[in-house]
């Protein structure tokens, strides 16, 4: 209501300041500024025939034009924000995150909680493994500490001979683990089944690390078969018997890290379970083949690992679907302004239109007039939305991921764009100034 009274109420005191005088004595259609913009015809031919005298620039905006140049300044300011965290996504959806999401049923279960202890919470997992591959449709069942890309992840140090010690991440995984996720395996081998029984004995001797552990820590030497320390009082023990391939971890943002895979001992975790069909059809089954351990074991985070990165992505996406819908809505703004001031101004000088054609002005001439004079507008708007987004673009980077705020293919992309479809929105009513029929608009008041 506020904004009808508004915007209705200031061309209203502007009609209030009419000098009647001269508007009594000749037509108000050809000669009286437009919201004090001079007229987009006013120098355009003299005599017979065209004449380019070159643009004429408005001699002020006013309020009309300044409310179109505002609305398309705003468009390129949202389009922009809009398109860098579309970009984001893309660049998010399609990054190699070192695992197959593809048909992944993933759940935690905390036993602990329930009284499991001993040698009946040893006995648990292994269990569920069984149950849950003996599922129609699955693949292959593994489990871990925590499910990859969920922000949650562990740390530790690990010592050489004569180093001091580095800080890389770790993953608690249990049996068939790396072949569940499709994790390659780059070289040497993964856990067999007596590193598992080491394992719950707290006596672990071998370890599994990825790619960029190696890099960092082993470059020049082969790191099958080296010895690392997890305890700083006592000298390296650990062997390192596997190199796997680089996997995201805690998030898709984060660069990967030096991870180090030891064998899961009892306790909490995720099950991974590889579907042939689709993942969300075999949920009731993952949790009839729990409950057949134990009908009073809960299930937590029951979801696909394609819904876990979803959930990761979930503010990126809110934010590019919410600037999205602000920038389609402000370029139909724009469109609905910059179509109703032209077509205002066309109707108003309807008797110029005619003179105009009366002495030979052309169809596409009349079209170029009304053509330039919109796109004028628009480009005084695009300069000034153009100018606001590299000032502002700058507070999106802590959403943008493989996009820089300043990115040239985004604003040329956004402006081809803006500029596309604003031209069409200046067409239609220059279309309609060139079917003006000369003697009518002559006699036009």
């Amino acid at each position: 209501m506020l904004t009808g009274i508004l915007f209705g109420l200031a061309p209203a005191l502007r009609s209030t300041h009419i000098d009647v005088a001269p508007a009594l004595k000749e037509s108000g259609v050809a000669r009286t500024p437009v919201f004090g913009v001079r007229g987009f015809f006013s120098g355009a031919w003299t005599g017979r025939g065209p004449q380019k005298r070159g643009a004429a620039l408005p001699t002020r905006l006013g309020l009309g034009n300044t409310l179109v140049v505002a609305q398309v300044a705003l468009s390129i300011l949202v389009l922009v924000g809009a398109s860098l965290l579309v970009r984001t996504l893309i660049n998010l959806a399609t990054m190699n995150i070192g695992f197959d999401a593809r048909n992944i049923i993933i759940f935690g279960v905390e036993p602990e909680l329930n009284g499991y202890k001993g040698e009946r919470l040893r006995s648990l997992f292994p269990e569920l493994q069984r149950r849950l591959s003996a599922i129609p449709g699955a693949l292959s069942v593994g489990y871990s500490s925590v499910p990859l890309l969920s922000g949650a992840y562990s740390a530790t140090d690990v010592y050489f001979t004569g180093e001091p010690g580095q800080q890389v991440n770790v993953l608690n995984v249990g049996p068939n683990f790396f072949e569940t996720m499709r994790i390659p395996l780059l070289g040497g081998q993964t856990y067999s089944a007596q590193d598992f029984q080491e394992a719950f004995a707290k006596k672990a001797k071998v370890v599994v690390v990825n790619q960029s552990f190696a890099r960092r820590f082993l470059a020049q030497r082969n790191p099958i078969g080296q010895l690392i320390g997890l305890d700083n009082a006592k000298p390296p023990d650990v062997e390192i018997v596997g190199v796997v391939g680089d996997t995201k971890y805690y998030g898709l943002r984060v660069e990967t890290e030096p991870t180090m895979y030891l064998p899961m001992q009892p306790g909490g975790g995720t099950f991974e379970v590889r579907t042939a069909l689709d993942p969300k059809a075999l949920i009731p089954s993952v949790r009839g083949a729990v409950a057949s351990v134990d009908s009073n074991l809960p299930i937590a985070r029951l979801m696909t690992q394609s819904e876990q990165i979803d959930h990761a992505m979930f503010q990126e996406r809110l934010v590019a679907w919410l600037l999205g819908a602000f920038a389609l809505l402000a370029l139909a703004v724009a469109c609905i302004g910059l179509y109703g001031l032209l077509s205002f101004e066309v109707a108003r000088r309807t008797h110029e239109v005619g003179i105009r054609m009366a002495l030979g002005a052309s169809p596409a001439q009349v079209v170029g007039l009304v053509l330039r004079r919109g796109i004028r507008l628009v480009a005084i708007g695009v300069v000034i939305g153009i100018g606001a987004a590299l000032g502002l673009s700058r507070y999106l980077e802590s959403l943008l991921y493989g996009v820089r705020p300043i990115d040239p293919l985004a604003y040329a992309a956004v402006t081809l764009s803006l500029l596309i479809v604003t031209a069409g929105a200046c067409y239609v009513p220059a279309r309609r100034a060139t079917k003006v029929d000369p003697m009518v608009a002559l006699r036009y008041e």
